[in-house]
């Protein structure tokens, strides 16, 4: 499994298509109601409530944990974990540490990643979070995650990107501390 990174330039991408629907929005809306004067001031309106917010979204933010850090980009996010766990006991953990969260279902799981659904919320229509488990030696082991919106119009939503992908990493990490306390 492979995963597409979470940068500044998908941001860019969400914006612009986000003032695309604008627009297709707005010229339906003149199309349908023959606005005059009112529509260069209604058009300008939400063109700025898009792009100001959207240009939020362009600025990245990380967010560093105790072994993981969370780069995110508006709605999007990507982040990896390290934790002392060989690679083939890893998709165990995952499973667990998403067993104990309702929030994070667990949708595809294998050896080399899986995928996680999340939800929709008052705020937002889910998210899809995908994961990929590499080595780093023969006793440890990485976890390298992205959170998109369900929605690709959806710019902001930081702290649902964040917590998205926290709540995994710290799941797995405690499993891991779990599974290595347990056998020393």
């Amino acid at each position: 499994m492979d995963l597409n990174p979470v940068t500044r330039t998908s941001a860019v991408a969400a914006l612009i298509l986000n003032v695309l629907y604008c627009l297709l929005v707005l010229a339906l809306l003149l199309w349908v109601f023959h606005w005059g004067r009112v529509s260069i001031i209604v058009v300008a309106l939400l063109l700025l409530a898009v792009i100001i917010p959207g240009f939020f979204a362009l600025r990245p933010q990380t967010e560093r944990g105790e072994d993981y850090t969370i780069t995110s980009y508006g709605a999007r996010g990507q982040g990896q974990l390290t934790v002392p766990v060989p690679v083939p006991e890893l998709p165990r953990l995952v499973e667990r540490a998403c067993a104990q969260h309702a929030k994070l279902g667990l949708r595809e799981l294998d050896a080399q990643g899986g995928r996680i659904s999340v939800g929709i919320t008052f705020s937002s229509w889910g998210a899809r979070v995908r994961f990929v488990l590499r080595p780093v030696s023969e006793t440890a082991s990485q976890i390298v995650a992205t959170s998109r919106p369900r929605m690709p119009l959806e710019l902001l939503g930081r702290a649902r990107s964040e917590g998205n992908l926290s709540l995994l990493f710290r799941g797995v990490a405690r499993e891991a501390e779990h599974t290595h306390t347990s056998v020393t």
